[in-house]
């Protein structure tokens, strides 16, 4: 196992939010390194040039995370939004088609609010990163269990 700052939380985010790879091109975890990498047609030919693959190496694939859980984020911080004018903004635009293209842009009518929204969505990202890691057995359930908890703490501070 790796001790979380092993991992580039960040490049971990970004692979579990990209929905725009096809199959045969990902992102992918070394769990003996902590190292994400993209895995395409170029990387294949490296590799198979080099003579490993990703299975050998235990190589992780990490999957976009369901979209129906980022809309569901959105919902979760419409609820907590106390300025009337901008909830309902927001909820109208979640009502229509493209529901995360409407949000982004009804949040960018409330600065403060799109602040807000970018370090909740962050914090859950995290979390989220976090509770992957813990479930592939790349770190320490413990060590995963004290961050989240962390992360909650610093969402609950006003």
């Amino acid at each position: 196992m790796l001790p979380l700052n092993a991992i580039d939380m960040d490049t971990l985010v970004m692979a579990l939010e990209n929905h725009y790879l096809d199959y045969d091109t990902f992102f992918w975890l070394d769990p003996s390194t902590g190292e994400i990498a993209l895995w395409g047609e170029e990387a294949a030919d490296e590799a198979e040039a080099e003579g490993w693959d990703v299975d050998e190496r235990g190589g992780i694939r990490i999957e976009a995370v369901d979209s129906s859980e980022g809309f569901r984020d959105m919902e979760d911080f419409i609820a907590g939004v106390t300025e009337p004018m901008c909830r309902n903004r927001l909820q109208q635009a979640i009502n229509h088609s493209s529901p995360f293209r409407h949000f982004k842009d009804a949040l960018y009518s409330f600065p403060k609010h799109q602040t807000a929204w970018y370090e909740f969505h962050d914090g859950l990202m995290k979390q989220r990163a976090i509770r992957w890691l813990a479930e592939w057995g790349v770190v320490d359930q413990a060590e995963a269990d004290a961050a989240i908890r962390a992360l909650q703490a610093l969402r609950d501070t006003p």
